[in-house]
Formats: C-alpha cells, sequence, structure tokens
C-alpha cells in the first residue's frame, strides 16, 4: 500500500517497504527520490531509516524487511549494516527489468573481481549530460571512476592512531589483538592494487587532489572527536563541484541513530539539498577511505563522475 501511495503521490518509483519486528510494524516508507531530490531515498532505506529512529538504535537485529521487489545494491548494503535479521521480497529484479527498472547495471559492478570502478552504463535512455535524443539510441557511457592512493601516507597514518580510531585500538590493542592481527593480514594478504589519478583526467591537479584529501580527513577527525561515529571510525566525504566545496559529512551512524548515515551517504544527501537535484553529474567525491557496498551504490545513483580515495579497503 504504501508503493502505490508513493505512486499516486508522484514522490518516486513503484516501490515499498515495511520494518517488523515481534509483528508490530515498525515503519513502512516508499521510494521517495523525486519527492525529495535525494537519489539515496529508496524504499528499504528510508524504511531502514524511519526504524533506526523509532528504535533509538542503529541495530535492526531483532526485525525483519518486506519489499515488494528485490533490494538493490545500496539497500543490500543499509540491510547489512543494519543488520535485519530476514528479508521477503516480494518479486526479484529480473521481473523489475521486465517493466523498466533494471539495475543490472549495478549488480555487474559488485560482481566485478577487478578491484576498481569503471563501469559502463548501456541501454535505451539519455545521456544527460547532453540534449535529449528521442529516438532513444543506445548510451555507453562511464558511471563512475575510482582512484586512489591520495595522501596514502597520510591517511593511513590517520587511521593507524588509536586516539581517533577507536576500532584499531578495541580490536588490535586489547586482549588476544595480536592474533586478530595475524589473522586479518592472512585474509588481506595481497598487496593493495592502487589506480592513482592518470595525468589529464580533469583540470583538477595533485595539489588540489589533496587539498580537499586533507578536508575529508578534517571532516573525519572532527566526527571523530566529537563521537558521532559507532566506534569513532575515522570515515570522511567531500563533495566537490566545478572547484567549490557543495558538501562535507562524516560517518554519523551513531549520532543520529541511523545505519544508513556513511560519510559518503550523509555527503550524497548534503549535496543534493544544496544544489536541488538528484542528479550529482559534474561532482567528484573525496574519501579517506574506499566506499562500502551502500555507499557505492549511492555513489552510482547519484550519478557523482568520480571518487578519490585515499586508502583502500584492504591498506
Amino acid at each position: 500500500m504504501s508503493a502505490l501511495a508513493g505512486i499516486r503521490l508522484q514522490h518516486g518509483g513503484p516501490f515499498g517497504a515495511a520494518v517488523v519486528r515481534d509483528g508490530v510494524i515498525i515503519s513502512c516508507a516508499h521510494n521517495m527520490v523525486l519527492h525529495r531530490g535525494d537519489p539515496c531515498c529508496h524504499a528499504e532505506m528510508n524504511a531502514i531509516q524511519q526504524a533506526c529512529q523509532a528504535l533509538g538504535s542503529h541495530d535492526l537485529s531483532e526485525c525483519e524487511l518486506f519489499t515488494t521487489c528485490e533490494p538493490c545494491p545500496m539497500c543490500w548494503g543499509a540491510v547489512q549494516w543494519s543488520r535485519l535479521g530476514r528479508a521477503y521480497i516480494g518479486v526479484d529484479r529480473h521481473t523489475a527489468a521486465k517493466y523498466g527498472f533494471d539495475d543490472k547495471v549495478f549488480y555487474d559492478e559488485i560482481d566485478s573481481k577487478a578491484g576498481h570502478y569503471g563501469i559502463k552504463r548501456t541501454g535505451y535512455i539519455p545521456n544527460t549530460s547532453e540534449a535529449h535524443n528521442p529516438q532513444g539510441e543506445r548510451v555507453f557511457k562511464n558511471m563512475v571512476d575510482v582512484y586512489d592512493g591520495i595522501l596514502k601516507e597520510d591517511v593511513e597514518q590517520f587511521f593507524k592512531d588509536t586516539t581517533v580510531n577507536r576500532t584499531m585500538r578495541r580490536r588490535f590493542t586489547g586482549k588476544g589483538g595480536e592474533q586478530v592481527q595475524s589473522a586479518y593480514k592472512l585474509v588481506f594478504d595481497r598487496e593493495a592494487q592502487l589506480r592513482p589519478p592518470p595525468s589529464g583526467a580533469d583540470d583538477t591537479n595533485m595539489e588540489d587532489h589533496e587539498k580537499y584529501m586533507k578536508l575529508a580527513m578534517a571532516v573525519a577527525a572532527r566526527g571523530s572527536k566529537a563521537g558521532l561515529a559507532k566506534e569513532r571510525e575515522c570515515f570522511g566525504a567531500v563533495i566537490v563541484k566545478d572547484g567549490v566545496v557543495v558538501a562535507e559529512a562524516c560517518n554519523c551512524v551513531l549520532s543520529d541513530r541511523d545505519a544508513t548515515a556513511t560519510a559518503e551517504v550523509k555527503a550524497i544527501r548534503a549535496a543534493t539539498q544544496r544544489l536541488g537535484t538528484y542528479n550529482l553529474e559534474g561532482c567528484v567525491m573525496y574519501t579517506t577511505a574506499h566506499p562500502d557496498l551502500m555507499s557505492l551504490g549511492a555513489v552510482l545513483w547519484s550519478r557523482i563522475s568520480r571518487i578519490y580515495c585515499g586508502v583502500t579497503q584492504q591498506f
């Protein structure tokens, strides 16, 4: 019913979701991308955010999700972060694709084993960077490029600072910490394959890249000091358009009581509000670490063209 209401109100696509605990509906939401001008406002993201706020916790492990359609990768990431116990789905993504809602490009991105992003969007859709083509010619277009190693050494030291990163201190400096650290090294035993920005990739020089990365680190440090994240994790993100910072954010999962409040998602939400559009094409993002599954999905939906990262997930 929520999905139907969303369609009648012209809030977004025909998708609805509900979070239930012990037979009681905690939240019920529909897609509101068009209404709020926010590419993150999928039904599942909205329902999870509302449930977290209603229960006063980012942990929904005692809850279940009911959704009209198989979640996109962004929403699956939100399901994982919120620790939902079960998800009940109406139709799968292949059925949705038959009726014009094809998220294949996102699943292809997640399935990629290359370790870097740089996929192509294909299909009979208008190229939003050019005039609309009424003939609907097939479009091949970069969705997002991700580059690594901006101030890599500085960002690594930032993450290793246990006065800032309490997750590092809890996992590796307490009882049994050495064994845990050894296990992590076995899991992440291969050298991270960095993809630095190529010369001529855009009009931004390395000095500017480093300036924006320092800003992302400063935002993360402020959030960590204020205790906004779950364990003061040092994640920060900055969005820039035409050389102007339009949004900055840190991880606020703890302070917002919201499992979806990662630095990247918060920055995207802030940028769309400031610019008055859910389409952030032409913007670039600087983030202290590679985005997680949910945040990457949000980046793809927002059409951000490039991401510059300090470290990979396995630095």
